[in-house]
């Protein structure tokens, strides 16, 4: 399966109940003017989220909670400029840490819990940019793996709204869709987008705010956990879907 679109039209809490409803396994990506991530799903339920802009990192995370010294996290982060991002894929920060006997595997498991809280409380902001969803042949496999119930998650961003708590991350501009995309960007103007910038589609670039080949910010997203094998264009979700 292979779904697109964007996230003014479809919530990323439609797209996540639906994927959760069709117990997916694979990868939603999610990119906006300001931010890019990705939430990997296994028979769907949230296994991890990367969230590299806003991410607060996970040895920073428990450094704060008691769970490192300076010292270890030091020492960890020093090795890892040795390894390839192969290699850091294949055996995470979190995984490392434990087999040094750092930390505990509990440790780490409870502080990924609540970071999983904070990206989706941070993502549920979320009202411009695009989604892309795809089961690559390959899923990262994660040995700490925290196995989040969508559902459960997404109460838990909309009690924190309700009581005031504010995300990290601005809103996108007006207009964000068409334009994190465009390599022109840069020479565009506020009287071009004035004149030429309507929902979904950039009428001066003449291009619109879901395209499969165009160039994209930041440089080999699509390539990140991604078959490399051409396969069926992906389906571009529209309102006949009938989503909230």
């Amino acid at each position: 399966m292979k779904l697109q679109g964007s996230i003014h039209r479809f919530s990323l809490a439609s797209v996540l109940q639906f994927l959760a409803q069709n117990a997916a396994t694979g990868v939603l990506e999610v990119r906006d003017s300001q931010e890019y991530g990705f939430i990997y799903l296994v028979d769907g339920q949230v296994e991890g989220i990367s969230l590299p802009i806003t991410d607060e990192l996970l040895g920073t995370r428990l450094l704060k909670a008691g769970c490192l010294s300076e010292q270890q996290l030091a020492q960890v982060l020093a090795e890892d400029a040795a390894l390839t991002a192969g290699q850091k894929r294949l055996k995470p920060l979190g995984q490392r840490l434990v087999e040094k006997g750092f930390t505990s595997a509990a440790s780490v498991r409870e502080v990924m819990r609540r970071q999983i809280l904070d990206e989706v409380f941070e993502l549920a902001h979320w009202r411009n940019g695009v989604f892309r969803y795809d089961e690559p042949e390959e899923m990262p496999v994660f040995q700490l793996a925290i196995r989040s119930n969508v559902h459960s998650l997404l109460i838990n961003a909309q009690r924190r709204i309700e009581q005031g708590e504010r995300a990290s991350k601005t809103g996108g501009g007006a207009g964000s869709e068409v334009c994190y995309a465009c390599p022109l960007e840069s020479d565009c103007s506020a009287a071009i987008k004035a004149k030429y910038l309507k929902q979904d589609v950039c009428l001066w670039r003449k291009m619109s705010a879901l395209e499969d080949d165009g160039p994209s910010k930041p440089p080999d997203v699509d390539q990140l956990w991604r078959s490399t094998v051409q396969e069926p264009r992906p389906v571009v979700l529209d309102a006949k879907l009938g989503w909230d």
